[in-house]
C-alpha cells in the first residue's frame, strides 16, 4: 500500500458542544524517539471548517486545538499525521492517528 502510513491509531474523545476557545483538547505525541530524527505534525484531513489548529510542543509532540465552537450532536473525525525524517539516514515515514471526536448536544 505504498503512500499509506505503516500504522494507524485509532483515538476517541467526547466534548460538550458550544465549548469556549482556543482550548486545548488532545495531544499527540510519539512513542519512541530516536536520535538525529526530526519529526512534523499536521491536520491531514477533517478541518475542512477550520475548526481546529495543531500546534507543535516539542520535537515529539503537539497539541490539538479547538479553534471554533463546534454544535452537537455531531461526529468530528480528524486525522493526524507524524512525519518522522531521519537527518543522517536521509529516511522519512509517518504514522497516522485518527480522533473521531463526538460532540454532545448540550453544553453543560
Amino acid at each position: 500500500c505504498q503512500g499509506l502510513p505503516p500504522s494507524i491509531v485509532y483515538k476517541y474523545m467526547s466534548i460538550q458542544a458550544d465549548r469556549s476557545v482556543p482550548a486545548d483538547i488532545f495531544q499527540i505525541q510519539a512513542t519512541t524517539v530516536y536520535a538525529n530524527t526530526h519529526n512534523s505534525f499536521r491536520i491531514k484531513a477533517g478541518n475542512e471548517g477550520g475548526e481546529f489548529f495543531l500546534r507543535r510542543s516539542s520535537n515529539v509532540s503537539a497539541m490539538l486545538l479547538l479553534t471554533k465552537p463546534l454544535s452537537g450532536p455531531r461526529e468530528v473525525i480528524i486525522d493526524l499525521e507524524m512525519i518522522t525524517h531521519h537527518l543522517t539516514m536521509n529516511y522519512r515515514t509517518s504514522s497516522l492517528l485518527r480522533l473521531t471526536i463526538i460532540v454532545g448536544a448540550y453544553a453543560f
